[in-house]
């Protein structure tokens, strides 16, 4: 009998249409994180990678998400999962800092104070699972944890539309995505105990 996937078929597609949002409108102008990135490679490659890692981290950790039903070694995909998460907790935490002199976004306090506890408490609970006898975190833990930075930052972004900033449908797409992500990794509800009939 084949070992059972690390993550669901369902995880994998939601992770797999994250990453497609790559290729939808996103920019106010309707150009896509993909259109981007292309007309960067021909003008710079350097340029290029430091763009992906800044921009499309949600996306590449969706495309993680997706790779790991495919693997069967939990501790690898782990790290595949881990990599692009770092990356965008990093990215959520430089956002919220930058937000200090920034011109009057909606909820920016709300959002830096959004940053700095998610960021502080990704530390800790690395730092506590590589103190545990587990020695890292779990591969659900890291997808929930990577879908809620999406959903949330997404829904914040969506936000900035009442000041005039109108973001296309790619960031609709990942946030559902995200969304979905999050309920597909939800612990199933422990059952009550039922009374001893008399």
């Amino acid at each position: 009998m084949p070992p059972r996937p690390l993550v669901s078929l369902a995880q994998a597609v939601a992770g797999l249409t994250l990453f497609a949002s790559i290729a939808l409108p996103l920019t106010p102008n309707g150009h896509s994180l993909l259109e981007i990135l292309l007309e960067l490679i021909r003008q710079s490659p350097v340029g290029a990678v430091t763009f992906v890692v800044m921009f499309a981290s949600p996306q590449l950790f969706g495309l993680a998400v997706a790779g790991a039903y495919f693997m069967r070694d939990e501790q690898a995909a782990v790290s595949v999962v881990q990599l692009p998460l770092a990356i965008l907790q990093a990215m959520i935490f430089m956002l919220g800092v930058s937000l200090i002199r920034a011109p009057g976004p909606v909820a920016a306090l709300g959002f830096m104070g959004f940053a700095l506890v998610t960021s502080s408490y990704y530390v800790y609970a690395s730092g506590e699972a590589a103190a545990s006898p587990r020695e890292r975190l779990s591969l659900r833990w890291l997808i929930r944890w990577g879908a809620l930075l999406i959903a949330a930052t997404g829904l914040w972004l969506r936000l900035q539309a009442l000041r005039g900033l109108h973001l296309g449908v790619g960031l609709d797409v990942a946030i559902a995505a995200a969304v979905l992500l999050l309920a597909l990794t939800a612990r199933a509800p422990e059952r009550a105990p039922t009374l001893a009939s008399e």
